[in-house]
């Protein structure tokens, strides 16, 4: 039989992409502020939309790049791995606050785990030593190295795996933690002294990983616990229940918001609207959100009625009179 094929959460994944969203939206905003600082007030009005037209394409590009041959990569490991193993594609992990990282392919099985960025790029590349260029024309030139893009996301697994996953794990977990990379339109590809293995093949790196099956470090229940908490894995929030608090905002800003937590495993934010009402956020269902409003009404606070948010899908808010 072959693997065995999870995916995260729906739900769970919204969360993580209107975190990043926020994230992407800071970042930018940095970048314009950046602008007013250094440049005369007429440049930087000119500048601004040169600015985020270029960081908007930048984002674009990052996130696409890599795009194309993950379905192809994922057929393989489905095919040629056994039933022993599990294969939970494309993952997005928050292992520290507000630090992400998004896993192309996770395979856990009795050697262990592989962490597998998986790259379309078309052309000729070489790695020396995590340092990658690309050819073009008759030259070659730099650029973005997957096999450092990959040891980041180990150290970061290796954090949320340390943290989450039910269950004792085996010590040691950089012993049995594996990266690798994989090219999957690469028309010609040399590989150096690179941290990790690179491979030209989803086949040919299903049948590396079939070979170091004999080696059996994790069990089948804690196969099962890694793979059900990466699925089910949310974004950080805290883990203890807090009081509201809607904090002071800046009065350029219409509506910062700050993460809280009121019941464990929500993602709760709470601030302040123009005209200085405190509301309370939550994102997730009906009955969730509920369970927020009477928490606030259990501490004394004054909860408005539960209302949808017209802007953001899944999720609830309500306000706090008279705070």
């Amino acid at each position: 039989m072959p693997a065995r094929v999870m995916r995260q959460n729906k739900e769970i994944k919204e969360l993580f992409r209107q975190k990043i969203k926020e994230k992407v939206a800071r970042e930018k905003e940095k970048r314009r502020n950046r602008l007013d600082e250094e440049l005369p007030s007429w440049i930087s009005w000119a500048l601004k939309p040169v600015a985020d037209l270029a960081f908007e394409m930048r984002q674009r590009r990052d996130s696409n790049r890599g795009e194309g041959g993950e379905d192809r990569a994922a057929f393989n490991f489905w095919l040629f791995l056994s039933k022993d193993w599990v294969l939970v594609n494309d993952v997005v992990l928050e292992p520290k606050p507000d630090e992400f990282i998004q896993v192309d392919h996770i395979l856990i099985g009795p050697p262990g785990i592989y962490l597998v960025e998986t790259k379309a790029w078309e052309g000729a590349f070489s790695g020396y030593k995590d340092n990658w260029r690309r050819k073009e024309g008759s030259s070659w030139v730099r650029c973005e190295s997957p096999t450092k893009q990959n040891k980041r996301h180990v150290r970061l697994f290796k954090e949320w795996l340390e943290g989450n996953p039910g269950g004792a794990l085996p010590p040691k977990v950089e012993q049995w933690l594996f990266p690798a990379v994989l090219f999957t339109r690469a028309k010609w590809l040399k590989v150096e002294e690179c941290s990790m293995p690179v491979f030209d093949s989803g086949v040919g790196l299903a049948w590396h990983i079939r070979r170091q099956t004999k080696n059996v470090v994790l069990g089948a229940e804690q196969i099962n616990a890694i793979a059900g908490a990466l699925v089910n894995a949310k974004p950080l929030i805290g883990q203890d229940s807090v009081a509201v608090e809607c904090l002071p905002v800046s009065e350029a800003a219409s509506e910062q918001a700050v993460t809280k937590d009121f019941v464990s495993g929500l993602q709760v934010q709470t601030g302040k609207t123009r005209d200085g009402r405190c509301y309370v956020k939550v994102y997730g269902d009906k009955e969730d959100a509920e369970k927020v409003r009477s928490t606030c009404e259990a501490e004394g606070k004054r909860p408005g009625p539960l209302k949808p948010d017209r802007f953001n899908k899944g999720a609830w808010f309500f306000y706090i009179e008279n705070f």
